[in-house]
């Protein structure tokens, strides 16, 4: 079987007791008035009490308002019509944190980008690339075209061309072929 616990109760607190006859005196009622007539203008004290609550607080809203506006006109440069609804409301909930975060885009904003560098000037010589993709040789038209090979090597360029042109015809090959014999022929160290 089980047993059941007993827990210990505390006791009722003892209902506090109202003096309706201070309350009476000091709403400026006769001590003979009537629960009826100290209900109503008790209900009378809280509705004048309400007002002035709603009077302080469209104050406080008002005061608000003049101060979140004199915010976001004092950082006009960094807020625009689209987020101002934003920034009041972040102004509205944590001012100090608003503030920052604004002047921190202001610095933002402020510090000034680089310049762009300027293009570079067009090279006044044209360079040309070698096949095999080693650097670049400067050299201009006129260079190329005043340069003149040496005496010797021309003079054995034209006798290995013309000794090909006559291979070709006595012994009909193809002029590569000739030319390879013939430049075999003519560099050959002599005896």
């Amino acid at each position: 079987m089980a047993e059941t616990i007993e827990t210990p109760v505390a006791p009722a607190p003892e209902a506090e007791q109202v003096d309706l006859a201070s309350i009476k005196q000091m709403v400026d009622l006769p001590a003979t008035a009537t629960d009826v007539e100290l209900i109503t203008v008790l209900v009378n004290l809280i509705a004048n009490l309400q007002e002035k609550y709603e009077e302080l607080l469209q104050d406080a809203v008002t005061l608000e308002d003049n101060v979140t506006n004199r915010d976001i006109a004092e950082f006009a440069d960094v807020i625009d019509e689209n987020t101002a609804p934003f920034w009041k409301e972040q102004i509205l909930s944590n001012r100090s944190v608003a503030l920052e975060a604004l002047s921190a885009l202001r610095a933002k904003i402020a510090v000034p980008a680089p310049a762009p560098e300027p293009a570079p000037a067009a090279p006044a010589k044209v360079t040309i690339p070698l096949r095999n993709r080693l650097a670049a040789i400067e050299r201009t038209v006129e260079a190329v075209a005043e340069a003149k090979p040496s005496a010797a090597i021309a003079n054995d360029a034209v006798k290995i061309r013309n000794r090909a042109h006559e291979i070709v015809k006595s012994q009909k090959v193809p002029f590569i072929v000739a030319f390879a014999r013939a430049e075999k022929e003519i560099t050959a160290p002599k005896e």
